[in-house]
């Protein structure tokens, strides 16, 4: 029984020694290598002016000749650890991070990787370190979708920079809100936070308009359309949010709320369409304009 747990004994711990021969390997390869590598940096700097370059070659051989043996020390690429990847596409990481399996590590370059990997339309930054002796982690921050922004007549997916991340498989992404206009990429963070703000506005709100490069029109799913003032929109979609739930605005036969004056609002109804009275103090909703609601204290 002593002789079989001996081999037993020989097959389950072996980890230990073979990281110490390989320590040893690699602290042999570095020993030989890293001398050539600093006298060729003393000393190239003066050969240069006399060989007409010829320092830089031989500083370029040295190089290569430590990679080399730092692989066969068993210093390769065997693992790539990836956090943070949840819709980059995993083709698109290989591709842009230029390593491959059993190339030596020292070869691979993070910063140049680096600068491949964030012209991914998805990722926002990343994170890219070797991690002796055979892994490449990188950590991934991507970008998170915000709305669909129609310009020029193309639709495109953007976050909150207004960056545009794709203009591919757009249906999975037809909840978010609809931003409209050559610069409202830019600008759209701030609408759709105000009207995040109101719920009852966003939820009756199909599509927000940017006009003339200044303010802003919501187009609402019933059909109305609502002009908001250049300063103090957000005190605008306050009004309108109780405009629709107090007054039931939305219920009337409205065409257009214009809300752009500063102490007046203007309500356009459909041709033809019956006086109606509300919780406004029975004014009428035809009427060309009425005083502002006040604003909640």
């Amino acid at each position: 029984m002593p002789a079989l747990k001996r081999r037993r004994a020989r097959k389950t711990a072996p980890k230990r020694p073979r990281r110490k021969a390989l320590a040893k390997q690699i602290r042999a390869a570095l020993r030989w290598s890293l001398p050539i590598l600093a006298f060729a940096a003393v000393v190239g700097g003066g050969v240069w002016l006399f060989t007409g370059g010829r320092a830089a070659a031989f500083l370029g051989v040295a190089r290569d000749g430590m990679i080399t043996a730092s692989a066969h020390a068993g210093l390769r690429v065997e693992n790539v650890l990836v956090t943070g990847r949840y819709r980059t596409a995993r083709e698109d990481i290989t591709g842009a991070l230029g390593a491959r399996r059993g190339m030596a590590i020292l070869a691979f370059d993070p910063f140049t990787a680096k600068q491949r990997l964030e012209k991914l339309n998805w990722v926002r930054a990343v994170t890219v370190e070797r991690r002796l002796p055979d892994t490449i982690y990188l950590r991934l921050v991507e970008r998170e979708p915000l709305a669909l922004w129609q310009a020029g007549g193309k639709l495109a997916l953007i976050d909150r920079d207004g960056v545009v991340i794709t203009r591919r498989h757009l249906g999975r992404y037809a909840a978010l809100p609809l931003v409209v206009g050559e610069d409202a990429a830019s600008h759209a963070e701030t609408i759709i936070a105000i009207l995040r703000a109101r719920p009852v506005v966003a939820e009756a709100t199909s599509a927000m308009i940017r006009v003339a490069g200044r303010r802003w029109d919501l187009k609402l799913k019933a059909g109305v359309m609502v002009h908001l003032p250049e300063d103090g929109a957000a005190r605008a979609v306050a009004s309108l949010a109780r405009l629709i739930a107090r007054d039931r605005i939305l219920e009337r036969d409205v065409t257009v709320i214009d809300m752009r004056l500063p102490d007046r609002l203007v309500v356009r109804t459909k041709p033809g369409a019956r006086p109606q009275s509300g919780n406004d103090g029975g004014k009428d909703s035809r009427a060309g304009t009425a005083r502002r609601p006040a604003r909640d204290t």
